[in-house]
């Protein structure tokens, strides 16, 4: 037991460590050190590694990665975002097309996905039109991981659940797009009380010769000459085929098919259709990624095999409360909490074994997927989506941690008090 929680421990420094630019080791790096150690040290036996590793997650990652860049590749983001720009004739309408367009699109493309994709494009709306760099990212972002919650794809962690709990893709829908759309209401309306609709300060990289000679108010509608500067390469057969393969993938999910195996089916039948060598797609496949859980998978499988997670659970357990509505309450803390000590998907891995020992499972398993994905918010380094946003936008903007944090307290404090009301009442 005290080998297997060293192991984690060192394996979750290197992890905390690299996010937070403290130690030169990437986190595939050191969730594969930590795998090799479990094996090494005695925690686990091979066969018990392999057997630790949660297959349906990382075939579902790699198929929801397959169709992601297709669809890049097609233009459909870009796309996207100039039907978005000509619609939207005020600064405000154009905040509601990214919180919405970032929210909706995570549930069924992944949150880091979506992240990666829009950055670069908000990036040039907002140099184009001295839009308050601060809040069109903090709206990526924040929007991102709230939309996520709403279906078993939207998020690595809502995967695992899915893969633990063997939840109907239709049910876990159901029961959670209204949270998802209510906190992207919520987020919409809260977001311009802590950020500038447009920068207070003019600075040197703002006044490019792209941009605009003057600031507008946030009521005054768009220039023409703005709405109209995305000119889009769009690749329509491609395009079609991406479209027709994800409403196959997306009908399979709500049939009640296998959704990892659902979602390979689309992206290779979208690999033999596209009609190109699918070389380029495979460059844009985050293989770290996909090896970094990997190795999680295979720490937390010693932890699970030392029985501490067991043992964790029996010191845990009587804080949470007796009868279905205080565990609520105290699980979904509890999973905030913890998914930003030792980030949500261990925690998630970690916390899927007590869920079965609750007074109701059904709603337990809701609850780890939405308090671990609205805890992505808390911090910079909550979620990988954060992550990818500032650090995409850094040329535009400089988020620090407390900047972050001041919205981030706010925002995942209401949208969980709010999930977990909901989910008291309709499971």
């Amino acid at each position: 037991m005290i080998t297997a929680i060293v192991i984690f421990a060192v394996t979750y420094l290197a992890i905390a460590g690299q996010r937070l630019r403290v130690l030169p080791v990437g986190r595939p790096a050191a969730g594969l050190f930590g795998a090799v150690a479990c094996v090494v040290a005695g925690v686990l036996t091979p066969s018990q590694a392999y057997a630790s590793i949660d297959g349906d997650t990382i075939i579902l990652l790699l198929a929801m990665m397959i169709l992601t860049a297709h669809l890049d590749y097609a233009g459909f983001f870009e796309w996207g975002a100039a039907q978005a720009l000509r619609r939207a004739r005020t600064p405000q309408r154009l905040l509601t097309w990214v919180v919405f367009g970032a929210g909706i699109g995570s549930a069924f493309l992944v949150n880091d996905s979506m992240c990666l994709m829009m950055t670069p494009l908000v990036v040039r709306l907002i140099r184009r039109g001295r839009l308050g760099p601060t809040l069109f990212l903090m709206a990526i972002a924040t929007s991102a991981n709230i939309g996520s919650v709403m279906t078993l794809v939207g998020n690595p962690q809502n995967m695992i659940v899915g893969s633990m709990s063997h939840l109907p893709f239709n049910r876990f829908f159901l029961v959670m797009a209204p949270v998802g759309l209510v906190c992207l209401v919520v987020n919409r309306f809260l977001l311009p009380l802590f950020y500038p609709m447009r920068p207070k300060v003019t600075t040197t990289h703002q006044l490019q010769a792209d941009s605009l000679e003057s600031p507008f108010d946030d009521a005054d509608e768009l220039p023409t000459d703005f709405r109209y500067t995305m000119a889009p390469s769009v690749q329509r057969p491609l395009l079609v085929k991406c479209l027709v393969c994800i409403g196959v993938a997306v009908a399979g999910f709500f049939a009640g098919f296998n959704i990892a195996w659902t979602a390979l089916f689309a992206a290779t039948l979208l690999l033999v259709v596209a009609g190109w060598e699918p070389r380029k797609v495979f460059r844009q496949v985050d293989w770290p990624l996909l090896l970094f859980f990997v190795g999680l998978f295979i720490v937390v499988g010693g932890l699970r095999q030392a029985g501490v997670v067991e043992r964790l659970f029996a010191l845990l357990a009587p804080h949470l409360g007796a009868g279905p509505v205080h565990q609520a309450w105290g699980f979904a803390a509890l999973t905030v909490l913890g998914s930003n000590l030792f980030s949500n998907v261990p925690w998630v891995l970690v916390a899927g074994d007590w869920v079965r020992a609750l007074d109701r499972p059904d709603l337990g398993w809701m609850l780890l997927g939405m308090a671990s994905t609205f805890a992505g918010n808390l911090t910079l380094i909550g979620s990988v989506a954060n992550v990818l946003v500032i650090e995409g936008g850094r040329d535009v903007a400089q988020i620090g941690f407390r900047q972050y944090l001041r919205y981030g307290v706010v925002i995942t404090l209401v949208s969980t008090a709010l999930g977990t009301a909901w989910l008291l009442a309709v499971v």
